[in-house]
């Protein structure tokens, strides 16, 4: 998928006769799909390149909503898609009662809310977590070479091989950059590796390789081996 790093949600139609959702199931677009057994409108499981989704999804959402006699489009329950490209930029396409509303919200750094760390890391799928960030500790080099044998483990950086590390007087400092790695045991291993505990210091932000949940985005904080866990508000 060239672009877009993240998308989801759906648009629901109600109910429709057998011959309007025919007709509907034959769109062949290249962003979105319409699903008869839900009747629901969904991005397509196989997404095309060359095709900017910030411009082709409302131009599809329109058209297969355009194609609904108005009685239909009028009584639609509706829903939302979300679309996430590289640089960060959200789109948010809200539909009811067969009205179109567009919405650029923006992730604020500067206005979080605090969220448990155990739960919100039970709601990212980790075959596509990224991490960035730093990570500081007392400790050796030999710890050094320690986390870079747990990095490994979880098949090691993107796009570098090796990960970016140095020891100065007992202190290791490490930096992610798009690191594939699970978080909890990461923290875990932070705090193991830390001696003491309360040297330990860390930077986190963790995302998504794939699709995925467009606001999901976590921020990990690491202070005197405190962890603090916080979600950006999105604001519209």
């Amino acid at each position: 998928m060239q672009g877009v790093l993240e998308c989801q949600g759906q648009i629901r139609f109600g109910s429709l006769p057998w011959e309007i959702s025919e007709r509907l199931a034959q769109f062949h677009g290249n962003w979105l799909e319409f699903l008869p057994e839900a009747n629901a409108i969904i991005f397509r499981r196989v997404q095309p390149i060359g095709c900017p989704a910030l411009t082709g999804v409302p131009c599809e959402l329109i058209t297969l909503i355009d194609s609904l006699p108005p009685e239909y489009r009028e009584s639609m329950p509706g829903g939302e898609l979300s679309l996430k490209d590289q640089k960060n930029q959200i789109l948010r396409l809200l539909v009811k009662q067969g009205e179109v509303h567009i919405k650029w919200p923006q992730e604020s750094c500067f206005q979080t809310v605090p969220v448990s760390f155990e739960s919100a890391i039970k709601e990212a799928d980790p075959n596509r977590i990224r991490v960035r960030g730093w990570a500081r500790f007392a400790g050796s080099s030999a710890r050094g070479g320690e986390l870079q044998a747990f990095v490994d483990r979880f098949g090691g950086l993107y796009p570098e091989e090796d990960m970016p590390s140095e020891c100065e007087q007992n202190m290791v400092y490490v930096r992610f950059k798009d690191a594939h790695l699970e978080p909890q045991e990461l923290v875990a291993k932070l705090q193991d590796l830390a001696d003491p505990l309360d040297s330990l210091q860390a930077d986190l932000e963790i995302g998504s390789f794939g699709q995925g949940s467009v606001d999901q985005d976590l921020r990990i904080q690491i202070v005197d081996g405190r962890v603090e866990t916080t979600r950006p508000l999105l604001q519209p």
